[in-house]
């Protein structure tokens, strides 16, 4: 009996832990997820405000190469924004796996 609850548990924490598809970002989403960037490339209209999303259970950052925006410790379930008033190409990653190029991303500014 004690055999059957210990692999019922198994299952059960193995279950819980598998990565259920969240739909797609909003045209003003970026989505941290699955140690990505999601998407990688946005382009949008000077004025825009861009929301950073953790959706993942690791902590990220997005950081622009610069040093334009910094969001620090973007925690999972947590959002960070940032308004782009200034056309042009912003690059950025993530902090904490900065070796990681799949979070790594642009944002297009016209």
């Amino acid at each position: 009996m004690q055999v059957r609850i210990l692999y019922f548990l198994i299952i059960l924490g193995c279950l819980s832990c598998r990565k259920e598809p969240k739909g797609d970002p909003a045209a003003d989403e970026i989505w941290l997820e699955y140690k990505a960037f999601n998407p990688s490339q946005r382009r949008v209209a000077a004025g825009t405000t861009i929301k950073f999303i953790n959706k993942d259970n690791a902590n990220h950052s997005a950081t622009e190469t610069k040093n334009l925006f910094d969001s620090g410790r973007i925690k999972s379930g947590d959002t960070y924004s940032y308004t782009f008033t200034t056309p042009g190409t912003y690059y950025f990653f993530c902090n904490y796996h900065s070796s990681n190029s799949s979070e790594q991303g642009a944002i297009l500014v016209q």
